[in-house]
């Protein structure tokens, strides 16, 4: 009876140990990934955001973000199809995040299927549309820099594509 009794705390010191590692590893990420969004223009309220807590489990851990833009979107014009997320662009690919308490929507995009993007300004409220050949998404943000960022990444990388394409 004492042996099992043992058996089982050496199991639940284990779960415990495996789960502070989970935690100290997330927040080691979570503070790469901070730093990251630190160089892409991201401001103190962004991280307060629920999209930038689910970033941790969706990037890779080979990925790195180059562009983010927080706001409200709206999905190939309808608006039922929209809501407040993210569009961050990663050396690899494109992710559309809308997280919610109990929910949480990733959208995954190749940068194959990117045509263009282009940003407009009206007052202090701009507005970055992604075109795609699967649809726009268009989002609605006050953060110009983060936007601007965003752009310059996603013509980095389409640009890269198109002369990898003419090399060959």
């Amino acid at each position: 009876m004492i042996q099992q009794t043992t058996e089982l705390n050496n199991t639940q010191l284990l779960q415990i140990g495996q789960q502070h590692m989970l935690e100290g590893f997330t927040k080691q990420r979570q503070k790469t990934l901070d730093d990251e969004l630190h160089e892409a223009g991201v401001d103190r309220y962004d991280f307060w955001l629920p999209e930038t807590h689910a970033l941790p489990y969706i990037v890779h851990l080979d990925e790195h973000i180059k562009g983010i833009v927080y706001g409200k979107y709206v999905q190939n014009g309808t608006e039922p199809a929209g809501g407040r997320g993210a569009l961050v662009a990663t050396d690899s690919r494109i992710l559309l995040i809308d997280k919610k308490p109990m929910f949480l929507k990733c959208d995954e995009l190749s940068y194959h299927v990117v045509s263009g993007v282009t940003y407009t300004k009206v007052g202090m409220a701009g507005t970055v549309t992604l075109h795609t050949r699967a649809g726009d998404i268009h989002v609605r943000t006050f953060n110009q820099k983060c936007a601007d960022m965003f752009v310059a990444a996603i013509e980095a990388k389409t640009f890269e594509g198109a002369e990898n394409l003419h090399k060959v």
